[in-house]
């Protein structure tokens, strides 16, 4: 019954994790905004989309960016 017990993995990226929560349309619009860093800095886009209703840092967006949160380990 237990055969092959293994620990969900949690992945904790706000990026990953608000990209989840949003419609699948919003999705795309916001992992395309994310990886645009010619027309989005960390802070636009954290101050764009916090008008849109999505809260977000900058520094959350920026550790993706690096590849430095827990999507990347």
């Amino acid at each position: 019954m237990l055969e092959g017990l293994e620990p969900i993995r949690q992945v904790r990226c706000k990026v990953k994790n608000t990209a989840k929560q949003l419609a699948e349309k919003d999705s795309k619009i916001f992992l395309s905004a994310i990886e645009d860093t010619e027309k989005w800095s960390d802070k636009g886009l954290s101050v764009a989309l916090s008008g849109k209703g999505v809260k977000i840092s900058n520094e959350a967006i920026g550790r993706h960016r690096r590849q430095l949160c827990a999507c990347y380990r």
